[in-house]
């Protein structure tokens, strides 16, 4: 017997082979199997092939996923509002306030948050203080083009991902102008730094460009970063100040990749919705399961919205008439489906919504606030508190605020939801391999990696090579369900979808070309287009919450 597809031959693909593991597949059968090659290297660099025009505006609190990646993914040009610029640079003018009235500021004025080591004292505007400072911080980008201890990058994608995050948050952040224009510039320029994403210091290579140190992708070609800047008509920044520690710390890299992952998550199960109500159609399928009396007796919100769903997919259906007199029996091989999408569609729902919040706030480890007063919060006129208070003076226009220590870089509760997205999708890997016939494997080490996000990325593509393969299938099932009838209908979105794939890939095409045209037709092909009535997941116009509101007790 043929051995069958499984999740971890899926996985151990995509890990040798980036974002499209599939190479060749045969099928036997009802039984398939695939073998997996590279058409190119392990570290062979994934450029991205720019197409967006529309210009994304950024306010450092509405981000959304589809806006990072027009820019990330699809080259949209990119700029950042007024408001958030001044914002800015109130954060940079209450920084140097606060150090000329003597308090001591991590990572400014002391080296770190146990204010040990003393930097400097006093007024930062002292001609031979603000020389030193601009010293420091230009030595400190320039080294940074050495400091990566992790294999590189080799999706642009990823890094200009983290780029949009970074450059949406800095309006949090006290660093100075040129280094968010400069950053801005790498994006509209596609100036993309060799970077590796290390966790001691995750956006040191990009650092390292704007000096013109390392190197860069320009436009997909790589380059010392000087020549790029050059070319690009650019000039390396003059760092100052406290410009290396509020640009560097950050998780901006696992914040943009999980923001890719909601992304293309999305697609994954918006296309496993419409697969799903062609297999429907194609295993003359029962529907009962999935109306009101059941759902109602079990009110999970996303599984009764997802049934919902796939009931108005195939609203039309032949599926609803009756069948000669005989009752439509919902087929084996899709019970699993039938609740799992819906728990997997929840997981992403969570997913999503931390990762919104993350866009568009501050992960660094001071908390600048700007204006803020003691009255705000009966803690904010304790002693304790009153000594990280800034009275206001020339280096802040005269506002007041609060400098204070924080804890946000800790990466949870993303790291939570990114978990338990990973997990959501193996279970709906088992779904998938339910309704295909494909064959599980037992987990290896292999295929546990325990980066949450490199997980996530490893069984997501895993699912579109399923899903391709339930494509495949769904689509020969309907045309001999349309040779036994013609007259039969399937409802407007999975009729949509199979003539569309079939235009790709005619009903005499080879199985294993059959296959890969399928892989590459979830991924490029959006599936609003034959779905685009479909009703919003839920929470989607639900507000992102606004950093630095007044919270309520």
């Amino acid at each position: 017997m043929s051995p069958g597809i499984s999740i971890g031959m899926l996985r151990r693909g995509h890990a040798a082979c980036g974002r499209n593991p599939l190479r060749g597949i045969a099928i036997a059968g009802s039984l398939a199997y695939l073998w997996f090659g590279c058409a190119q290297a392990e570290t062979a660099y994934r450029p991205i092939e720019p197409g967006a025009t529309e210009l994304v505006t950024l306010t450092g609190h509405d981000l959304t996923v589809d806006q990072l990646v027009e820019v990330a993914r699809n080259g949209a040009p990119v700029e950042i509002t007024a408001e958030a610029k001044r914002h800015q640079e109130d954060a940079h003018g209450l920084l140097l306030e606060a150090a000329a009235e003597g308090m001591a500021v991590p990572w400014f004025n002391r080296s770190d948050d146990t204010a040990q080591t003393i930097v400097f004292e006093g007024d930062p505007g002292e001609p031979a203080t603000a020389a030193n400072l601009q010293a420091r911080a230009f030595a400190a980008f320039q080294s940074a083009a050495n400091a990566a201890s992790s294999p590189e990058i080799n999706s642009e994608e990823i890094v200009r991902a983290a780029m949009v995050v970074r450059a949406n948050t800095l309006t949090y952040s006290p660093v100075s102008a040129p280094v968010t224009e400069m950053l801005l510039n790498f994006l509209n320029d596609r100036i993309t730094p060799a970077a590796s994403g290390d966790p001691a210091n995750p956006l040191a290579n990009i650092a390292a460009a704007m000096v013109g140190r390392g190197d860069v992708y320009y436009r997909g070609v790589r380059m010392p970063a000087d020549r790029a800047l050059a070319q690009a008509g650019l000039t390396p920044i003059s760092p100052t100040d406290a410009d290396e520690p509020s640009f560097v710390g950050t998780d901006a890299f696992d914040i943009g990749r999980a923001a890719l992952i909601v992304a293309d998550g999305r697609q994954a199960l918006d296309w496993a919705d419409l697969i799903f109500a062609m297999d429907l159609n194609g295993r003359n399928g029962g529907i009962a399961p999935l109306s009101l009396p059941a759902q109602s007796n079990r009110p999970y919100k996303w599984i009764y919205w997802d049934a919902a769903r796939i009931l108005d997919m195939i609203s039309g259906s032949y599926l609803f008439d009756e069948d000669g007199g005989a009752t439509r029996i919902f087929p084996a091989d899709l019970t699993l489906s039938a609740t799992r999408q819906g728990a997997t569609w929840q997981a992403w729902g969570a997913l999503r919504d931390v990762v919104l919040i993350a866009l568009n706030s501050s992960d660094q480890s001071l908390a600048i606030r700007v204006a803020l007063s003691p009255r705000d919060a009966p803690e904010l006129t304790t002693p304790q508190m009153m000594r990280f208070f800034v009275k206001g003076g020339k280096y802040s226009g005269g506002k007041r605020g609060y400098i204070v220590p924080a804890l946000n870089r800790d990466l949870y509760p993303l790291t939570n939801e990114i978990t338990a997205f990973a997990a959501s999708l193996d279970a709906f890997g088992q779904a998938l391999t339910q309704r295909t016939g494909a064959a599980p494997a037992a987990r290896s080490a292999s295929d546990t990696n325990p980066m949450p996000t490199d997980r996530a990325r490893q069984t997501l593509d895993a699912s579109f090579g399923l899903l391709a393969l339930d494509l495949v299938n769904a689509t020969q099932l309907l045309d001999q369900r349309n040779t036994e009838d013609t007259s039969r209908t399937f409802g407007s979105a999975p009729t949509a979808v199979w003539a569309a794939f079939r235009m790709a890939a005619p009903a005499q095409t080879l199985p294993d070309t059959a296959l890969s045209i399928a892989q590459q037709f979830l991924r490029v092909t959006k599936p609003a287009e034959f779905y685009p009535k479909g009703e919003s997941p839920p929470g989607s116009d639900d507000p992102i919450p606004l950093a630095q509101e007044r919270l309520r007790r």
